[in-house]
C-alpha cells in the first residue's frame, strides 16, 4: 500500500508543481479569489496530466502498470483531486 502512495506521488509531483503555478497565474489574471484558483486547477491538471502524459511520456504509463496501477486509475485520481479542489474552494 505504501508503495503504490508513493509510486502514485512520483507520477504526481511532475504534475502538481505546474498545476498550482498555473492555477495561480490564471486566477491573478480573473481579479485572485479561491473560486477561480479551484476552476483554473480543475481545468489545467487535466490539461497538463494529458500533455505530460499522453503525448510527451507515453511510454512511462509501462512503469505504473508494473506496480499496479492502471492508466484509467491515474485518470480518476486526477479528475477527482481536481474535482475536490474545486469544491473545497468553492466554499471558502
Amino acid at each position: 500500500m505504501i508503495k503504490r502512495l508513493s509510486v502514485i506521488w512520483l507520477f504526481y509531483r511532475k504534475i502538481i508543481p505546474a498545476t498550482v503555478l498555473f492555477s495561480l497565474l490564471c486566477s491573478f489574471l480573473l481579479q485572485f479569489n479561491p473560486d477561480s484558483f479551484g476552476l483554473s486547477f480543475l481545468f489545467i491538471l487535466p490539461v497538463l496530466h494529458y500533455f505530460i502524459y499522453e503525448l510527451r511520456l507515453k511510454n512511462e504509463y509501462y512503469f505504473y502498470a508494473n506496480f499496479g496501477i492502471s492508466r484509467l486509475l491515474l485518470w480518476i485520481i486526477t479528475v477527482s483531486s481536481g474535482l475536490s479542489i474545486k469544491i473545497i474552494t468553492w466554499f471558502l
